[in-house]
C-alpha cells in the first residue's frame, strides 16, 4: 500500500508531523501527546514510550500476533527495532509491524482530528484486519482482483424495496 510505504519512510526519516517536530518548526501547537497527556509527543514518545501505546505492543504481545522479541522495549530507539526486524528477513513480521505501526498513526489522527476516544484493543483489531486484508489481496491472481466476482449473485440475494 502506497501511503503506508510513505508513512514507513516519513517515520524511519523523523519526518511525521508529530506534535514536538511542529512544534520545533514553530507551529504554534500544544506539544504534549493526545493519548497519554503526559509528555511531548515525538515519534519515539508516540510510537515506543507513550504509556497507551504499550497497551497495544501488550496486545500485540498477549493475542500472539507478534513475538514478544517485536517490541520497542528492548530498543533504544525505533530505528533499532526496526533494524532488527529488517535483519530478521521474515517478511510476515515486517508486514504485521507495518499495519500495527500504521494503526497506532490512524487512531492518534483520529483521537485529535475527529475527538475519538483511543482504544488500544480496537487498534490492535484493525492492524489485523489490514494485515488479513492484504494476505487476500496479494495472494489473488490480478486479472481475478479486477475482475471481481466470478459469476453475478443469485436472483435471491438481491434487493427488494
Amino acid at each position: 500500500m502506497p501511503k503506508i510505504k510513505v508513512f514507513l519512510w516519513q517515520l524511519c526519516h523523523n519526518a511525521l508531523p508529530v506534535r514536538g517536530t511542529l512544534l520545533r518548526r514553530v507551529v504554534h501547537i500544544d506539544p504534549i501527546c493526545p493519548l497519554c497527556l503526559d509528555d511531548i509527543e515525538s515519534t519515539e514518545h508516540l510510537f515506543k514510550d507513550c504509556l497507551v501505546a504499550s497497551k497495544v505492543w501488550d496486545a500485540a504481545h498477549t493475542h500472539m500476533w507478534l513475538p514478544v522479541s517485536v517490541s520497542p522495549y528492548g530498543c533504544d530507539s525505533l530505528i533499532q527495532c526496526s533494524d532488527r526486524i529488517h535483519q530478521s528477513q521474515n517478511p510476515i513480521l515486517k508486514q504485521k509491524l507495518s499495519f500495527l505501526l500504521w494503526s497506532l498513526w490512524k487512531g492518534r489522527n483520529a483521537t485529535i482530528f475527529r475527538n475519538e476516544i483511543f482504544n488500544p484493543l480496537e487498534c490492535l483489531t484493525q492492524a489485523k484486519k489490514l494485515s488479513a486484508e492484504w494476505k487476500i489481496r496479494t495472494s489473488m491472481p490480478k486479472d481475478t482482483f479486477l475482475r471481481g466476482p466470478s459469476s453475478p449473485l443469485p436472483h435471491s440475494y438481491h434487493l427488494v424495496r
